[in-house]
């Protein structure tokens, strides 16, 4: 049997032999294909089986109905409600620890002037870092954050409502 010519490439740092043969060069040119297509997703989407976030704004938000003591939340929000999602707004930090913070409270536009209005509750959310991140004091720059939306009533201990909207486990980066 006479003996097959082979190749040899090195691909990206990966040794590739390839035979003579046609089909075979075919095959295994789309079995690395495929390796290097599943191995650049996952990196590039944070792992394998991590669904990217559902990009939310803050006009998905709006529209909450109070009716007495019940309160009730736009559709949209309450689909989101436990999913990994991403938004973009302003921070109000809520207490600062050396320079940083852990918590603070996300809006659409910037605190421009203190005699005018201020969002209401409903266009406010409630932002937590997860462990290990935090970010500088400063407020006057846009931010991007991404962690697990939850929506309901959050009562303080006078029964006064906190917040409506939380962003839990979050992580949050400058984007200027």
């Amino acid at each position: 049997m006479p003996k097959r010519a082979r190749r040899t490439w090195i691909f990206y740092g990966i040794v590739v032999e390839v035979e003579a043969n046609v089909m075979q060069v075919k095959s295994r040119v789309n079995k690395l294909l495929v390796a290097l297509w599943l191995l650049v997703g996952s990196v590039s989407h944070g792992g394998a089986g991590t669904p990217a976030p559902t990009v939310l704004r803050f006009r998905d938000l709006d529209g909450v109905q109070v009716n007495g003591r019940e309160v009730v939340f736009p559709p949209r929000a309450q689909q989101l409600n436990g999913k990994q999602v991403e938004i973009n707004g302003f921070m109000v930090p809520l207490g600062i620890s050396d320079g940083k913070i852990r918590r603070f409270i996300l809006i659409e536009v910037p605190l421009a002037c203190c005699f005018g209005d201020g969002p209401g509750i409903e266009q406010m959310i409630f932002v937590t870092l997860a462990p290990g991140q935090e970010l500088s004091a400063a407020s006057d720059y846009p931010v991007a954050v991404i962690g697990t939306l939850q929506v309901g009533v959050q009562r303080r201990e006078s029964g006064a409502v906190e917040s409506l909207y939380r962003i839990v486990n979050a992580r949050a980066r400058k984007l200027v």
